[in-house]
């Protein structure tokens, strides 16, 4: 019976943790998916390009906020519990997306609709700073040894289908019209974001602390006249580690957000296909990565995680500008393709994120992932579609945020190759 039980409570949170990641991110995306109609709802309508590179820069904001939500969550979840801090996380995400829905327009509030919605997008970001480490770090502290790469590959899946998710409800809310849809239309998704958001709080409340922290806890107590502050220790003690971390999280960061926060807009200013093309061919690339992930975990577990990351290092720098070269050819079965082998690619490298938990002490898990996680997101993810933009309109090269993805590859692929260890059979309370 104990063993039953025990196997509803894992299932039960990684349900919780996955529905929860599944709309932060389809709260946090739908942003970017959204960029060309943004600019022309909150800037002035004679801007042109400049709308548009500020509203790269107003999603690019949400990420400088992220590393203080990582400290505020972390330090919650490695003293309090991963529940709280995830709940908390997810609830002020759903209060900021369905916001941006009620914000007024630039023709209505002028100077003032901007500046809300930058507000609105850094709480975005702070929450979010809590939310991807945060779901990580408690799923694989419920699974069972033997399928934390099935575990987290699930919790993988959960963020593609987010997004996906998201661009669905773009296209659905633009069937009725692109006048309709820019004319108040696309409120409607961040609404529904807020909404989901409440169902994501609730499935959370309702599991049980990870097992991991609940023993670790205890072990913590047991040490009379010690006090723990997981910021202060992961300064002191892990400043190597968390250095190939944050490079690990550049790498993959950057080819995640080309992809999610600039790959619609690239595909109708650089490919010609129209937006609603765009997002139907991202949102079929964005499926991918679940299947692929799930094969992956079995083979992850019999034979370590360290080959499959370095493959997708190399991978990184050898096929992302064969892959542009592809989408520039406007071939929506060519662009297909071309995405869908990034997709692959970034699969590859995530397998890294369940080394980085496995290394680190439950104590200092949850903070140790997410601090580095969105320092790296916010100094190159965050930024990636304002650079790829501008580097478009500065050199009139549509390669050029190809050649940025593949230097970003190329730098991280020698710390990837070589300081990432094996995990494999790591016993999460020893560690």
């Amino acid at each position: 019976m104990e063993t039953s039980r025990l196997a509803r409570t894992r299932r039960k949170a990684l349900v919780a943790a996955a529905t929860g990641n599944f709309v932060e991110w389809f709260d946090f995306t739908i942003y970017g998916f959204m960029a060309v109609t943004l600019a022309s709802v909150f800037f002035p309508p004679d801007s042109g390009k400049a709308a548009l590179l500020a509203i790269f820069a107003v999603y690019g904001s949400a990420f400088i906020a992220r590393p203080l939500g990582a400290v505020f969550f972390g330090s919650i979840g490695d003293r309090l519990g991963r529940r709280g801090s995830l709940s908390l996380a997810i609830g002020l995400m759903g209060v900021s997306t369905a916001a941006i829905g009620l914000l007024p327009t630039y023709a209505a509030a002028g100077t003032l609709a901007p500046a809300l919605l930058l507000l609105c997008r850094l709480i975005q970001g702070f929450s979010a700073g809590g939310e991807f480490a945060g779901a990580a770090t408690f799923v694989v502290e419920h699974a069972p040894p033997g399928r934390r790469p099935l575990y987290l590959a699930i919790l993988g899946g959960s963020t593609s289908l987010g997004v996906v998710g998201a661009t669905a409800a773009v296209l659905a809310f633009r069937s009725a019209g692109a006048s309709a849809f820019d004319d108040g239309g696309w409120r409607w998704a961040f609404i529904v974001g807020g909404a989901l958001a409440v169902v994501g709080l609730i499935l959370r409340l309702g599991v049980e602390e990870t097992p991991v922290f609940t023993a670790a806890v205890e072990q913590q107590q047991n040490r009379k006249g010690t006090r723990h502050s997981p910021l202060r220790e992961l300064l002191a003690k892990h400043r190597r580690a968390m250095g190939t971390v944050l490079v690990f999280f550049a790498s993959v960061g950057v080819l995640t957000h080309m992809m999610l926060g600039y790959m619609p807009t690239y595909l109708v200013t650089a490919a010609g296909v129209t937006s609603n093309t765009a997002l139907v061919l991202t949102m079929i690339a964005m499926i991918v990565p679940l299947p692929v992930a799930i094969i992956l975990s079995g083979f992850v577990e019999k034979v370590g995680r360290r080959p499959f990351i370095r493959v997708g290092a190399v991978s990184a720098v050898l096929v992302v500008i064969p892959c542009y070269l592809l989408i520039g050819t406007g071939n929506k079965l060519a662009i297909g393709v071309a995405l869908i082998v990034l997709m692959v690619v970034l699969c590859l490298l995530n397998i890294g994120l369940l080394a980085v938990l496995e290394i680190l002490p439950t104590r200092l898990r949850y903070i140790g992932t997410a601090v580095p996680y969105n320092v790296a997101y916010a100094l190159f993810a965050g930024t990636a579609p304002l650079v790829c933009q501008a580097l478009v309109d500065s050199t009139g090269s549509a390669l050029a945020p190809a050649f940025y993805g593949t230097a970003i590859a190329l730098l991280a692929c020698p710390v990837l190759l070589r300081y990432i260890p094996e995990t494999k059979g790591t016993d999460l309370r020893t560690v």
